[in-house]
C-alpha cells in the first residue's frame, strides 16, 4: 500500500483490535476563542488538555475546539510565545460543547514556555539554564518572504549579511559572530528535528579557466522553506547549550519547527501576494545607482498560499499547505519561480504511541543576469564605462552580455518521522528519522557568436547533498515530593554525501541551440565526498520545589574526518537556574526573575580527507601520474569550543516588561588553521592542523515593554543589544598569516582583523600625505548589533510596525572603487577631485592617493562597515468578515529593507559581499548591486 493510501485510511477509518481506537460515549467537546488584552484574536496559540496530548492550534481568527474530551472536569491550557501561560477549568458533558474563551496578558518571557533546542526532550524555560531565542510567526506582522530576512534583527546575537541583488541570492549567518576561521559558520539547520544542509549551494559560475564567468551569487538551502509554513524558530547560539549536538555545532543551532494540525473540522487559509522591488541609492546623490540606471527595473513579484488543517474522530491531526511565487529581479534577466508543498500528518496507531510524519518538497526555477565580478557581465562593465572590457559605456553593447543564458533548477525534498512511545506513565521513547535531499542543476550558455567567447561555451554541472539522519532519545522522570529528575540518554546519526558532475566544452561548430556534446573541446569532471558523524548522549536534569534546576550531561562523538589516531570526542555540558520570584521572601510586584547559568562544549569537525594523505592525478604526456596534494595528519581532530555564559530574565509591571540578559565567554582550543608543511616532505601545499586559540566575549540583552495597552490603542516596543569582542589568543608558534582581502591572524587582534593603509590626514586639503602602512583597521566582523522595534495598535486593531537594525565596529575592503579607480574611470567619489585638477587646486590626501589612477593601492580602501537599516515598516489592516462566507481576514502592506545610511563608507551596502560564499573568512565588496527594497501588499483570508 503507498504512504498516500495508508494517510488516507487514517482519516477515515478507525484502527483495528490492537491498539485500536474505539468510539467513547462518555466524550464532549471544548470550543472557544483566544485574544489578547486588547481583543484582537490570536492565531496559531497551543490550547490543550491538562495531562493528555489532546489540543490542537487556534485559527487565524483565534478560534478553536477540542473533541473527545473526557467527561468531567478538565483543566484547558493555552501556550503561546509572547504571552502569559494561562489554563481555565471547565466541566464537560458527554456528547456535549462546553465554551471557554481566554484573553491572553502580553508577556515577552514567560518561564513556563517550552523549548525542545539544546535539551535531550521538551524543558520548561525556568528549568533551562542557558539563553534561547525564540521566533513565533504569529507574532510577525510583515510578509515573510524567506527565512533569512524572517531572522533579522530579531534575536539578539544573530547577525544576518553577505547577500547581493540577484534573484535567488542567500546570505550568510553568525551566531556570536564568528567561531572558525578556516572552517564553516553556518549553524546548523534542524527542521522538525530532521538534519538539513546549512551551506550555500554552489555558483553557477565557470569552472575552466576563469570562474567569474557567471551571475556570482549564492542560493541559501534555508530559504527553500517556506516561512508560511513555520511556527516557530528555536535558536541557541553557542556551545554552552549545543553540546548535546556534538562535533559540528560549535557555531549554534537553528531549530524550526512548522505548523501542525488540530482536532476539529478543516480550516483553510489562504493569502495573496503582490508588489514590486525597487534597487535603492547605493551611490552617491548625483550618481545613485553607479551607472547601472540602463540596466535596472522595478521587479513584480506575485504569490499566493493555501494551507487547511483539522483533525479527524480518530485522533489523526493533519496539514496541508501550497505555496507558488513568482519574483522579477532588478536586473533584468532575473526571475525566480518557486513552488513548495508540505504535508504533515499525527497520529497515535495505539494509545501509548504518537506519531508524526513530515514531508516538504521545494522547486525554485532561476534565471539570472550575468553579474558581479563578470568581465563578460552587465555589473561590472556598468561601473568602469568607457574603461571596461568593451571600451565603451554605449547600453547597448554592454546588453551583449544578455545573451548569455544562466539558469539554475533547486530541487529539494525534506521527509521526517518521529515516534515518541510512552509504554510507562514516566518513561519515553522518541525516534526520528530523516532524509534531506537538496539538489541544484546549473547550466551556463554563452552562444555561437557571444562576445569574448565568439564560438560559444556551455557547462551543466549536476549537484546534490544528501543527509540521512537517526536521532534516538529516551527520557525518564522520577518524582519524589519537592525533588523531580529527568533522566536522558540517546544516539545520533549522520551520514552527508556530496557529489557533483559537471560536464563543460567550447567551440560550437555552429550556431545553434547547444549542448555540451556541441562543442569540439569537451571536459569534464566528478567529485563525491561523504562525511559521517555518530554520537551518544546523556544527560540528567534535577529539580527541586519547581525553583531550583541543575543539569549535566555529556556528549561523545566519532567522526570520518578525524585522524585515524584521535579516536573519539567528548563533549561535556553543566547548567542551573534559580526561580528567584518564587521564593518566598520575593514581592509580588516585584515580578519574575530567573537566574541561569551554563557551561558547555562543542566541536567543529575539519573537512573531509583533510587528515588524510592525498595525491592528485594529473598526466604527463600521453602517461598518467599523480602529484602531492595534501599532506595529512593522524592526529588531526576537531576545534573544540567551550563556552561559558550567565544570565537572567526579568519581568516587571505584571508582565509589561521584561529583559532577558546574557553575558558569554567562548574559547576555541585546537583552532584549525592552514598551516604550511615543510617543502622537504614534497607537500607543497598548506594543510589544516589543529594550530591555535581564540576567544570571543560579549552580552546580548532582549528588552521589550508594553507602554499602553487600551481597546483602541497600544503601544509596544522592544530592544535586542549584542556586543561581541574576539581575540587570537595562540597560534601554535606560527606567525601572523592572512586570509585573504587584507583580513589578517595576528595573536592578540580580533579573529580576523584587517590590515592595510591608514590616510591619516585624508580630508585636510592641499596637506601633505601621510601614511602608515600595515595598519591595524579592526575586525571583520560587528561588535556592536542594535535592533529597534515599534508596535501600534489602534482603532479597530489597525496596527502599524517598524523594525531597524544598527551594526557597527566592522570593517570591510570595498574592492569595487579600487578596481574602478585604478583603469582611470570617472569614479563619483572623486568628483570635486576632478574639479579641483581642472581648476589646478589642491587635492587631499585621500584625492591624491585615490583619484589619481597611478597611486591607486588596493589597501587603501578598507573603510568602516558600521550602518543602520530599517528592516521593515508594515501596516495591518483587520477586515473582521468583510468579505461574505469567510471566518477572518487581513490586509497587509509590507515595506522592507528601504532605508539606509552607511556610517563611514562612501558607497555600496556594507551588507553586501564579492564572490566568496557564506563562509569567507574575511568579506570584501566587489562588482555587485545590493538587495532590493520590497513592497508588497498581502490579503490573509480564514475559511
Amino acid at each position: 500500500m503507498s504512504a498516500c493510501a495508508v494517510v488516507a485510511s487514517l482519516l477515515v477509518t478507525p484502527f483495528g483490535p490492537h491498539g485500536s481506537i474505539h468510539a467513547q460515549a462518555a466524550t464532549g467537546t471544548i470550543r472557544g476563542k483566544v485574544t489578547n488584552a486588547a481583543g484582537a484574536a490570536v492565531p496559531n496559540a497551543q490550547v490543550f488538555i491538562a495531562g493528555t496530548q489532546n489540543g490542537g492550534q487556534t485559527g487565524a481568527d483565534g478560534s478553536y475546539s477540542i473533541t473527545r474530551v473526557n467527561v468531567g472536569t478538565v483543566t484547558v491550557r493555552v501556550r503561546m510565545i509572547g504571552y502569559e501561560p494561562t489554563e481555565k477549568v471547565a466541566t464537560v458533558a458527554a456528547g456535549a460543547t462546553a465554551t471557554v474563551d481566554f484573553s491572553l496578558k502580553t508577556s515577552a518571557v514567560s518561564l513556563d514556555q517550552v523549548v525542545v533546542t539544546g535539551t535531550a526532550g521538551s524543558a520548561r524555560k525556568r528549568e533551562v539554564g542557558n539563553s534561547i531565542g525564540q521566533v513565533s510567526t504569529a507574532d510577525l506582522p510583515e510578509v515573510p518572504t524567506n527565512v533569512s530576512n524572517l531572522l533579522a534583527g530579531r534575536v539578539a546575537g544573530v547577525q544576518i549579511s553577505g547577500g547581493t541583488g540577484n534573484a535567488g541570492s542567500g546570505s550568510a549567518i553568525r551566531l556570536r559572530g564568528a567561531t572558525s576561521l578556516a572552517l564553516s559558520n553556518q549553524p546548523l539547520i534542524y527542521v522538525d528535528g530532521v538534519r538539513t544542509r546549512s551551506d550555500e549551494y554552489p555558483r553557477n559560475g565557470i569552472f575552466q579557466g576563469a570562474t567569474q564567468r557567471g551571475a556570482n551569487s549564492y542560493g541559501s538551502p534555508l530559504n527553500d522553506i517556506n516561512p508560511d509554513d513555520i511556527e516557530r524558530i528555536e535558536v541557541v547560539k553557542g556551545a554552552a547549550a549545543t553540546t548535546l549536538f556534538g562535533t559540528d555545532a560549535a557555531a549554534g543551532v537553528i531549530q524550526i519547527f512548522t505548523k501542525r494540525g488540530s482536532q476539529g473540522a478543516p480550516k483553510w487559509t489562504t493569502q495573496i501576494n503582490s508588489g514590486f522591488q525597487r534597487l535603492q541609492q547605493f551611490g552617491t546623490d548625483s550618481v545613485p545607482l553607479l551607472n547601472m540606471d540602463d540596466y535596472v527595473r522595478d521587479g513584480g513579484r506575485l504569490g499566493m498560499q493555501a494551507q487547511v488543517a483539522g483533525g479527524t474522530q480518530n485522533n489523526v491531526k493533519y496539514l496541508f499547505s501550497f505555496g507558488a511565487d513568482n519574483s522579477d529581479g532588478v536586473l533584468e534577466l532575473d526571475n525566480e519561480r518557486k513552488y513548495q508543498l508540505r504535508a504533515n500528518v499525527d497520529f497515535s496507531p495505539m494509545k501509548n504511541m504518537q506519531f508524526s510524519w513530515n514531508t516538504a518538497y521545494n522547486n525554485s526555477l532561476i534565471t539570472q543576469t550575468p553579474a558581479g565580478n563578470n568581465a563578460q557581465g552587465v555589473t561590472l562593465n556598468a561601473f568602469r564605462q568607457n574603461r571596461n572590457y568593451f571600451g565603451t559605456a554605449n547600453p547597448d553593447t554592454i546588453k551583449l552580455v544578455y545573451g548569455q543564458q544562466l539558469t539554475s533548477n533547486i530541487d529539494r525534498l525534506l521527509l521526517g518521522a518521529t515516534t515518541t512511545w510512552t509504554p510507562l506513565e514516566r518513561f519515553s521513547s522518541r525516534l526520528t528519522v530523516g532524509f534531506d535531499r537538496s539538489a541544484i542543476e546549473n547550466r551556463n550558455v554563452r552562444p555561437y557568436g557571444f562576445p569574448g567567447a565568439v564560438l560559444g561555451i556551455i557547462q551543466n554541472q549536476v549537484w546534490s547533498n544528501k543527509i540521512i539522519s537517526l536521532d534516538w532519545a529516551n527520557n525518564y522522570e522520577y518524582t519524589t515530593g519537592d525533588f523531580k529528575a529527568t533522566l536522558s540518554a540517546g544516539t545520533q546519526y549522520i551520514n552527508s554525501m556530496v557529489g557533483d558532475v559537471v560536464a563543460y566544452s567550447e567551440n560550437y561548430p555552429a550556431p545553434t541551440n547547444p549542448t555540451v556534446a556541441s562543442g569540439s573541446l569537451r571536459n569534464a569532471d566528478e567529485n563525491r565526498l561523504k562525511n559521517i558523524t555518530g554520537g551518544a548522549f546523556s544527560q540528567a536534569l534535577f529539580g527541586f520545589k519547581d525553583k531550583y534546576f541543575v543539569t549535566v550531561g555529556a556528549r561523545v562523538d566519532g567522526n570520518s574526518a578525524f585522524g585515524e589516531d584521535f579516536g573519539f570526542q567528548t563533549y561535556p555540558k553543566a547548567s542551573a537556574s534559580w526561580v528567584v520570584s518564587d521564593e518566598g521572601f520575593w514581592g509580588e510586584k516585584l515580578g519574575t526573575l530567573k537566574l541561569r547559568a551554563a557551561y558547555g562544549q562543542a566541536g567543529r569537525a575539519p573537512t573531509a580527507f583533510a587528515a588524510v594523505q592525498t595525491w592528485d592525478p594529473v598526466g604527463w604526456g600521453t602517461a598518467p601520474a599523480v602529484r602531492p596534494l595534501n599532506l595529512g595528519d593522524p592526529n588531526l581532530g576537531p576545534e573544540r569550543t567551550t563556552e561559558t555564559e550567565i544570565g537572567f530574565d526579568n519581568t516587571l509591571f505584571n508582565g509589561r516588561f521584561s529583559i532577558d540578559f546574557t553575558w558569554f565567554k567562548a574559547v576555541t582550543d585546537d583552532a584549525l588553521f592552514f598551516v604550511r608543511n615543510v617543502p622537504s616532505s614534497g607537500f607543497l601545499n598548506s594543510s589544516l592542523g589543529n594550530a591555535g586559540k581564540i576567544q570571543k566575549s560579549g552580552v546580548e540583552a532582549a528588552i521589550n515593554a508594553t507602554l499602553l495597552e487600551k481597546e483602541n490603542l497600544g503601544i509596544r516596543v522592544g530592544l535586542n543589544v549584542s556586543t561581541n569582542q574576539s581575540k587570537v589568543l595562540d597560534l601554535g608558534g606560527t606567525p601572523s598569516f592572512s586570509i585573504g582581502n587584507f583580513g589578517w591572524v595576528i595573536e592578540g587582534q580580533p579573529a580576523p582583523v584587517l590590515r592595510g593603509r591608514l590616510i591619516k590626514n585624508e580630508d585636510e586639503i592641499g596637506a601633505p600625505i601621510d601614511t602608515t602602512v600595515n595598519h591595524t583597521f579592526g575586525p571583520s566582523q560587528p561588535t556592536l548589533i542594535l535592533s529597534p522595534s515599534l508596535n501600534i495598535t489602534t482603532w479597530k486593531g489597525i496596527s502599524i510596525s517598524a523594525r531597524g537594525e544598527y551594526q557597527g565596529g566592522a570593517f570591510i575592503n570595498e574592492d569595487a572603487s579600487f578596481q574602478a579607480l585604478s583603469r582611470s574611470v570617472l569614479w563619483p567619489t572623486c568628483t570635486r577631485a576632478y574639479a579641483a585638477i581642472a581648476a589646478s587646486q589642491p587635492l587631499t590626501p585621500r584625492e591624491t592617493l585615490t583619484c589619481i589612477p597611478r597611486n591607486a593601492r588596493q589597501d587603501m580602501f578598507i573603510f568602516p562597515a558600521d550602518f543602520f537599516k530599517i528592516r521593515d515598516i508594515t501596516v495591518t489592516v483587520p477586515l473582521g468578515k468583510l468579505i461574505p462566507n469567510t471566518a477572518s481576514s487581513s490586509l497587509v502592506f509590507s515595506a522592507q529593507n528601504i532605508f539606509r545610511k552607511n556610517i563611514g563608507m562612501p558607497l555600496f551596502d556594507p551588507e553586501m559581499s564579492g564572490n566568496d560564499g557564506f563562509n569567507v573568512g574575511a568579506r570584501y565588496i566587489s562588482e555587485h548591486i545590493p538587495a532590493p527594497a520590497l513592497f508588497l501588499t498581502s490579503l490573509r483570508i480564514s475559511f
